[in-house]
C-alpha cells in the first residue's frame, strides 16, 4: 500500500520541484509576482498545479489528474514532458536524474521521476 496525506509527508516521498533559473523561481514561488506576470486567473491555476505536484509520489500519478494533461514534450525531447495549466498554457518539465530511468521500451519511466525541473512556462492571458 502505498503511503497517502501526512505519512506520504513525513515519508518525504513527494516530488522534488526545482526550478531552472532564479527569476522562473520566484514568479512561480511569490503571489504577487505570479499575479502580476500572468494575470488572477492564470496565477491561480499555475499555483493549484505546482502544490498538485508537489504533492505527487512521483511523475506519473500527474496521469492521474485529468486538468494536467500530461504528455509528451517538444518533438526531439525524449525526456520533456508538458503539463497543463488550463486553457492559459503549459509547464515545460524535465526530470532531475541525468540520465533519467528508462523503462524497457527506452521511454521515460514516469513512476520513477521523483524530482523535476520547471524549464519553461508558457502562459498567456
Amino acid at each position: 500500500m502505498e503511503p497517502v496525506g501526512i505519512r506520504k509527508w513525513i515519508l518525504g516521498l513527494l516530488v522534488d520541484i526545482a526550478f531552472d533559473d532564479t527569476e522562473l523561481a520566484r514568479v512561480c514561488n511569490n503571489d504577487a509576482a505570479r499575479r502580476a506576470r500572468f494575470g488572477p486567473e492564470a496565477a491561480a491555476t499555475l499555483h493549484r498545479r505546482l502544490g498538485q505536484m508537489a504533492a505527487a509520489a512521483h511523475l506519473a500519478d500527474l496521469r492521474h489528474l485529468a486538468a494536467a494533461r500530461l504528455r509528451p514534450g517538444p518533438p526531439g525531447d525524449h525526456f520533456a514532458r508538458l503539463i497543463s495549466v488550463g486553457v492559459h498554457g503549459d509547464l515545460l518539465v524535465h526530470p532531475r536524474d541525468a540520465p533519467p530511468a528508462l523503462d524497457r521500451d527506452g521511454m521515460l519511466d514516469e513512476h520513477s521521476v521523483r524530482a523535476l525541473i520547471i524549464t519553461a512556462i508558457t502562459i498567456s492571458r
